[in-house]
C-alpha cells in the first residue's frame, strides 16, 4: 500500500488539514487527518494541495497538436500535455468536419486509450449540426441539419462517442436529440439559435456547450421578451451547462451569475484548449479547415474576428474562478473533477477523493503551480522544480 501525507486534501464540502489518502491497486483505500497508517511508500505532501483528477469533457488539444490532425502522435502531445497539468481524463473533442473524417478519427481511440498515459474518454462530437448564424469558429461550410443516415451512424458508434453538441432548432434535430439521449449519447446545445420554445421541445438536452458563448440570450419577440438559451439554461433546474472560466470568453460578473444560478454540481469547467495552448504568444496553428493565432491569454480565428478557443487548462480555470469570481476552492474542484464525471455518468469511480474510486490525483501549490500527478496510484508526471519526497516506512 502506498500513502500520499501532509496534504490538504480537498473534498466536495471542505478541505481536509494535516490529511492523508492511502492506495493500491490503483484505488483509494482510505482518507484521513492526523497521523498516517504506515505504509511501504510514503510521500510527503509538504502542506500542498491534493484534488482528485481533472476531467475535461471538452478539448480539442494543446502544445501544438489537435485532435483533428488525425494521427496517434497527435493525440498522445495532447493528452501529455493536459495531464502535465493535472488533467488525468478527457474527452477528445472534434470541430465540425465530415463523417468519413469522423469514422477514421474514431477509429484511433482504441489504440490511443491503451497508450496514453492520460485517460482518453469516448469523443465530443461538437457539430456538425449547428447554427451557421452561430459558428464562431466553425467552418460554416461543414454545418448543416442531421439526417436520418447521420443518426443511424452515430448510433452505430455510441460506445465511441461520449457527448454531442447540437442547435436543437435544426431541421430533425428534437428527433435526434430524443433518439441518441436514449442510447446513451450526452446530448449538448450549442453554436445555437435556439430560444425557450426550441429548447422546451428539445426532449433528452442534458446540458449547454460553453454557456454564454455562441448562443442566444433574451430578445423582443414582437410585444413581448422572451428567454434565449443563456437564460433559459439558467433557469432550467435539469441542465448542466460548461463554462469556460479563462477570464476572456465569460467575464467574472457572468461567471458568478452562472455559479450562483447553477451552483457547483450543474457547472463544468471546460478548457475547450486548442492546438495552441502551451505554445508561444502569437503561434499559429489549425483547427480544422480554420486558421488560429495564439493571442494574448486566448486563441483567436488568424484574422482577429472571433475568438476560437482558449490557451488555458482546468488548473488555470480553477486558479480563475477561486480568484476571480470568490468561488470557494473546494467547488472550483467539483466542477472540474466530480460534476463533469456526474455528466458523463462515471461518478461512482472518478471525481472525488473516498475509498474505492481511482487513485487519480493531482498535487498543486498556492499559486495553482502542478507538482505531481497520478493515474490508476501510478506518478505519471512530476514537474520538474516539484520535489515529491519519498520515504520507507517499513
Amino acid at each position: 500500500m502506498k500513502s500520499i501525507c501532509g496534504v490538504r486534501l480537498i473534498q466536495r464540502d471542505g478541505i481536509l488539514e494535516n490529511a492523508w489518502i492511502t492506495f493500491e491497486n490503483g484505488e483509494i483505500s482510505d482518507v484521513g487527518e492526523g497521523a498516517a497508517p504506515l505504509c511501504a511508500d510514503s510521500i510527503d505532501g509538504e502542506n500542498l494541495y491534493l484534488a482528485p483528477g481533472f476531467i475535461d469533457m471538452h478539448v480539442h488539444g494543446g502544445n501544438g497538436a489537435d485532435f483533428l490532425d488525425g494521427t496517434a502522435e497527435a493525440w498522445l502531445a495532447a493528452a501529455d500535455f493536459h495531464l502535465s497539468r493535472g488533467t488525468t481524463a478527457l474527452c477528445p473533442t472534434f470541430a465540425s468536419t465530415t463523417y468519413e473524417r469522423m469514422a477514421r478519427l474514431l477509429d484511433l481511440w482504441p489504440e490511443v486509450r491503451r497508450r496514453s498515459r492520460a485517460r482518453l474518454l469516448p469523443v465530443h462530437l461538437e457539430g456538425p449540426h449547428l447554427a451557421a448564424t452561430k459558428a464562431g469558429a466553425q467552418d460554416p461550410r461543414l454545418l448543416r441539419a442531421p439526417a436520418d443516415s447521420d443518426i443511424a451512424w452515430l448510433l452505430d458508434n455510441k460506445a465511441r462517442i461520449s457527448q454531442m453538441t447540437i442547435a436543437p432548432e435544426l431541421p430533425n434535430a428534437p428527433a435526434a436529440i430524443e433518439v441518441l439521449s436514449k442510447a446513451g449519447i450526452v446530448m449538448s446545445a450549442g453554436h445555437s439559435e435556439a430560444t425557450e420554445r426550441e429548447m422546451g421541445g428539445a426532449r433528452g438536452v442534458a446540458k449547454v456547450t460553453h454557456l454564454y458563448n455562441a448562443m442566444t440570450y433574451a430578445a423582443k419577440e414582437g410585444l413581448f421578451r422572451r428567454a434565449g438559451l443563456v437564460e433559459y439554461a439558467l433557469a432550467e433546474e435539469s441542465l448542466a451547462c460548461e463554462l469556460i472560466a479563462d477570464g476572456f470568453h465569460v467575464t467574472p460578473i457572468l461567471m458568478k451569475l452562472a455559479y450562483r444560478a447553477k451552483g457547483p454540481s450543474k457547472m463544468a469547467l471546460v478548457s475547450d484548449a486548442l492546438a495552441g495552448a502551451g505554445l508561444p504568444l502569437g503561434s499559429e496553428f489549425m483547427l480544422g479547415t480554420l486558421a488560429c493565432r495564439v493571442a494574448e491569454g486566448v486563441c483567436t480565428l488568424l484574422d482577429g474576428s472571433a475568438l476560437s478557443g482558449s490557451a488555458t487548462t482546468l488548473i488555470d480555470q480553477v486558479r480563475v474562478v477561486t480568484g476571480s469570481v470568490g468561488v470557494p476552492l473546494w467547488d472550483a474542484v467539483t466542477m472540474a473533477a466530480y460534476t463533469p464525471a456526474r455528466i458523463l455518468g462515471i461518478h461512482d469511480r472518478y471525481g472525488t477523493l473516498q475509498p474505492r474510486k481511482a487513485a487519480d490525483f493531482v498535487l498543486f501549490d498556492d499559486d495553482f503551480e502542478v507538482r505531481a500527478v497520478w493515474v490508476d496510484g501510478q506518478l505519471s508526471c512530476r514537474i520538474p522544480g516539484g520535489r515529491v519526497v519519498h520515504r520507507t516506512e517499513v
